[in-house]
C-alpha cells in the first residue's frame, strides 16, 4: 500500500463492522500473568466477556463468571474441594466442574437435588504458556496456541523474554492504530528520555506497508526521510529550542537493509515492524536479535491492556544476563514506561470520529484493511446459511456465492495493502 492507495474520506473508521468495538474474536490472548492466579479464583474481563479462572493442582480452568442460577459471581466463591476440578458459587452453593462447566452439585438443596441439563456455565479453552495464562475467546473450536504467536514468543531454547502490562482507558482500536506503523515517533516521542539529546526519528518518509507471506498479519517499511527541515513562514523543524540534541544517532528507528541487515541475512526476517491479527503489533532491531511484541487485550468499549513481551535472541549466558540487565535498569523505565505513556498520554484522549488521512497513516489504513478481510471467522456450514426449505440447488448456490465474497475481498485486501 502507498500513499495513493490511502481513502481521503470524512467516515468514521470506528463504524467499520470488521472492527469490532469489543475486539476481533476467535484468537488466543494473554488474560493474566500465572503467578497472579493463586488459590482464590480470580474473575477477568476479555473482549467484554467475564471470565473466571480457577487452579486445581497444576490444572487451570476458564468459565463464564455468572452462576446459572441466578447471576452471582462465580469468582467471588472458593474452589471448595481440591482435586474435583470444581468451583462453587459463593451465594447458594451450586457447584460446577472446571472442565465442562456443568453443575455437578447444589450444596443447599442436598445430595439427590435434581440439576437440569442447562444448569451449565461457558467453558473457554485456557492454557499456561511463556508464563501468561492464554484464554480463547470465541466462536469456534480452538487453534493451536502456537499458531496466534509470533516465532519470537514461541522457542524459548532461541529466545528469552520479559514482559509488563499497562492499562489504558481507551478502546483498542486506537491503541492498534497508534502502533500500525503510524509515523508518530520523530514527533511525539522526541522528548522521551532515550531520544532527547539524539536527532529526531527520520520523517517525510516513503512508507509501505505489505502482506506477510504467511497470511497473519502485514510488514511495514519506511524509506529514505529527513531528520530537519525548513519549514516557510514557521523556520525550522526541530525548533531551535531543541538545540542540546548534540549526541550521535544511536540507530534506534533504523530500517533493515533489505541486502546487508543481520536480521535479513541470518535469519530471514524482512520486516522491522510488523501487525499481526488479532491486535499484535511488533517492532525489532536490523539485528535481528530483539523484538518488543505490543499484544492488545480489549477489555470492554473504554478499557484496554497493552503487554509488552521483551524477547531476545539468545546468544550466550552474559549476553543473556546483560540483556535482562539493561531492561531492568534503563529499557523497563525509560520505554516501557516514560516512552510508552507518551501513547497513553494521547489515546486516551483522541476523539473517535470523521479522519482524514495522510502519507503518515500507510500503516494504519492497510492494517484496518487487513484486520476486515482476513480475520478468522468460523466456518460457516451449507445449511446454516440457507433458509429452511429452500429449493434444490440454492445450498449450492450459497457455498459458491460466500465463497466468491470471500476471494472478492481477499482481492481488493491484496491490492491495496
Amino acid at each position: 500500500m502507498n500513499a495513493t492507495d490511502l481513502p481521503m474520506t470524512e467516515q468514521d473508521p470506528n463504524d467499520s463492522p470488521g472492527l469490532p468495538m469489543l475486539g476481533i474474536r476467535n484468537y488466543w490472548y494473554p488474560a493474566l500473568a500465572a503467578w497472579r492466579l493463586g488459590r482464590k479464583p480470580k474473575g477477568v474481563r476479555i473482549l467484554g466477556e467475564d471470565i473466571v479462572l480457577f487452579r486445581d493442582g497444576d490444572k487451570i480452568h476458564a468459565l463464564a463468571d455468572r452462576c446459572a442460577h441466578r447471576g452471582a459471581k462465580l469468582s467471588m466463591g472458593k474452589c471448595l474441594y481440591p482435586g474435583s476440578g470444581s468451583i462453587t458459587c459463593p451465594y447458594h452453593g451450586w457447584t460446577y466442574k472446571g472442565d465442562t462447566g456443568k453443575v455437578i452439585a447444589k450444596l443447599v438443596e442436598g445430595p439427590d437435588a435434581p440439576i437440569p441439563a442447562k444448569a451449565r456455565v461457558k467453558t473457554y479453552p485456557v492454557q499456561v504458556f511463556r508464563g501468561a495464562i492464554w484464554v480463547f475467546v470465541g466462536d469456534m473450536d480452538a487453534v493451536a496456541l502456537q499458531e496466534d504467536l509470533p516465532e519470537c514468543m514461541i522457542d524459548a531454547s532461541q529466545w528469552h523474554m520479559i514482559w509488563n502490562w499497562r492499562t489504558y482507558q481507551c478502546n483498542w482500536r486506537l491503541l492498534s492504530d497508534n502502533l500500525a506503523h503510524d509515523q508518530h515517533a520523530p514527533f511525539l516521542h522526541r522528548t522521551a528520555p532515550e531520544m532527547r539529546l539524539k536527532p529526531i526519528f527520520p520523517h517525510a518518509t516513503r512508507n509501505f506497508a505489505e502482506p506477510l507471506d504467511n497470511g497473519k498479519g502485514i510488514g511495514h517499511r519506511a524509506h529514505d526521510g529527513i531528520n530537519a527541515a525548513d519549514y516557510p513562514g514557521l523556520g525550522r523543524f526541530p525548533p531551535k529550542q531543541e538545540w542540546y540534541r548534540l549526541l550521535p544517532a544511536s540507530g534506534r528507528g533504523r530500517e533493515i537493509d533489505p541486502v546487508k541487515s543481520p536480521a535479513v541475512v541470518k535469519y530471514g526476517i524482512r520486516y522491522r515492524h510488523m501487525s499481526l491479527l488479532p491486535a499484535t503489533h511488533l517492532i525489532g532491531r536490523p539485528s535481528g536479535d530483539f523484538f518488543t511484541v505490543r499484544w492488545i487485550l480489549p477489555v470492554d468499549e473504554n478499557t484496554t491492556i497493552l503487554y509488552n513481551f521483551n524477547c531476545f535472541r539468545r546468544r550466550s549466558a552474559f549476553k543473556t544476563l546483560t540483556d535482562r540487565l539493561g531492561w531492568f535498569f534503563w529499557k523497563s523505565w525509560a520505554h516501557d514506561w516514560l516512552f510508552s505513556d507518551q501513547d497513553k498520554w494521547i489515546v486516551e484522549r483522541v476523539t473517535p470520529g470523521p479522519e482524514l488521512l495522510s502519507r503518515t497513516d500507510i500503516g494504519v489504513a492497510a492494517w484496518r484493511r487487513f484486520c476486515q478481510a482476513h480475520a478468522r471467522k468460523p466456518v460457516v456450514s451449507a445449511a446454516a446459511s440457507t433458509p429452511a426449505g429452500a429449493p434444490t440447488g440454492a445450498i449450492e448456490r450459497a457455498v459458491s456465492a460466500r465463497v466468491a465474497s470471500d476471494e472478492t475481498a481477499r482481492a481488493r485486501s491484496t491490492a491495496v495493502a
